[in-house]
């Protein structure tokens, strides 16, 4: 392969990616695990209760064998009503959001979202969420949780059950845990939880509390581990195995990583903000908060929204520096090494750009990017004023400098103007023009210099009879 047949290859799909694109399949499900009579009596009460006519079914890759079963099911339950169940087979963004622009499409009054969730609160329409049923033996579950008992006695424990345990909830599951392992305090939580407008993760005074999480080392569990105040340790229970393992997310490698990004972010003189997402509530004043920070720091943005993001995607926008993804708890990008350009999430560039985080460790991480706006827990006020004049990046070693009214008390006019020409410069250049000298050459037909070929007789009929074979 020539070089110029890599770089080809590097900006653009081939022609079975749409087939070989790996689809978002969690542990199998059967179809009684996620339409039984628990989901059938919820889904027909909802309905009726509140006059939906034009029903959206919303499901994850590995769900779509059963969406068909499920929507002539549904509709058979409401055959004495007229009600219209349609089947979203494709999500804009990622499974776990409700995708209300496709709901729109057949002006839908309602979506019925099925696994894995964000619950990332929807501003358009109505939704009702029904979580697979897996098995679990709970007496095998206490039999491998009693290597804890030493660990958790006397402690704060909290147990988290995934969206396929949720069915346990209950005191009856509690009172097992509390006779097995004995803590000072129990906490039997839900994730994601019910309650859309519920806190991630409930206040907790200890952090030498023991975390359990009763489900698959998945993006979940990423989520709320990554987000949970410290503990002294984090525990995995695969119910579909029976195995008990343990687990750091916020390990030294990971945290230095994430602040390299960050740096980088404090570094670039252009930021794209992708928007991941149309239906979450709040992200419209996200992307005027992320533009404000920006701009007082003589950093450009550019608003990019291209669905599900790629690294051929991204790889056309040349001139932006980092990438900031403004997507729902689940749909962050952690690691983003396949990327040409770095991708930071929103609170990652909050910390960049709101010198208020300036020498300040979070507690915990932030994916929810509402609880960094004014009414959440981890808002901290942005004042343009407090950006340093000069900025020592620890990636380049240069000095970064600040656009704010401060720079007219600093140095001597002759320095200021030139360091406001040269930022000014940067701010008000035209992105558009950088387009210009851009060149394409397709394929060279190379006329006169190849020797004309054979005239021969091509394939006719069709192709699984030729007329000549």
């Amino acid at each position: 392969m020539t070089s110029s047949e890599t770089s080809a290859s590097a900006f653009s799909s081939s022609d079975t990616a749409a087939l070989e694109r790996q689809a978002e399949v969690e542990q199998p499900v059967t179809l009684e695990q996620i339409w039984n009579e628990n989901h059938r009596r919820s889904c027909v009460d909802w309905i009726r209760k509140s006059g939906y006519k034009r029903v959206c079914l919303q499901f994850p890759d590995d769900y779509l064998p059963h969406s068909n079963a499920i929507s002539v099911g549904l509709k058979e339950l409401l055959a004495p009503e007229d009600v219209k169940v349609f089947i979203l087979a494709d999500t804009t963004y990622g499974s776990c959001c409700v995708d209300e622009i496709a709901a729109a499409h057949v002006d839908a009054d309602s979506v019925i979202h099925f696994g894995n969730a964000c619950r990332s609160r929807a501003t358009r329409l109505p939704v009702l969420y029904l979580y697979p049923e897996l098995p679990l033996d709970v007496n095998v579950l206490l039999d491998k949780l009693l290597s804890l008992r030493v660990e958790s006695k006397d402690r704060q424990l909290c147990v988290y059950l995934d969206i396929g345990y949720q069915y346990l909830y209950g005191e009856q599951l509690k009172k097992q845990l509390l006779e097995a392992l004995e803590p000072k305090e129990l906490l039997l939580e839900l994730f994601p939880p019910i309650e859309a407008d519920s806190k991630t993760t409930k206040e907790t005074t200890s952090l030498e509390r023991i975390c359990i999480f009763i489900g698959a080392d998945n993006q979940r569990f990423a989520n709320l581990s990554l987000t949970a105040p410290a503990a002294v340790q984090w525990h995995i229970y695969d119910g579909s195995c029976g195995s008990l393992s343990s687990k750091n997310p916020l390990t030294a490698q990971f945290i230095r990583r994430r602040y390299f990004h960050i740096e980088k972010c404090k570094d670039a003189q252009t930021l794209g903000l992708i928007v991941a997402t149309l239906s979450a509530e709040g992200y419209l004043d996200v992307v005027t908060r992320l533009q404000t920070m920006a701009k007082g720091r003589g950093i450009k943005t550019q608003l990019i929204s291209v669905g599900r993001i790629n690294p051929a995607k991204l790889a056309n926008f040349l001139e932006i520096d980092c990438f900031v993804l403004i997507g729902c708890p689940f749909n962050n990008m952690y690691d983003s090494k396949e990327y040409y350009k770095p991708i930071v999430s929103v609170f990652e560039a909050e910390m960049a750009l709101n010198p208020a985080w300036h020498m300040r460790y979070p507690e915990a991480y932030v994916t929810d990017f509402k609880q960094l706006l004014p009414e959440g827990r981890s808002f901290l006020p942005f004042d343009a004023a407090d950006i340093p004049e000069n900025d020592v990046s620890l990636v380049s070693g240069r000095l970064r400098g600040a656009v704010n009214d401060s720079l007219q008390t600093a140095g001597d006019p002759a320095s200021l103007a030139l360091a406001t020409q040269a930022k000014m410069a940067l701010m008000t250049t035209d992105t558009g023009l950088s387009f210009e000298d851009r060149t394409w050459q397709g394929l060279d037909p190379a006329l006169g210099q190849t020797e004309p070929a054979k005239l021969q007789q091509g394939l006719s009929g069709i192709p699984i009879n030729y007329s000549h074979q």
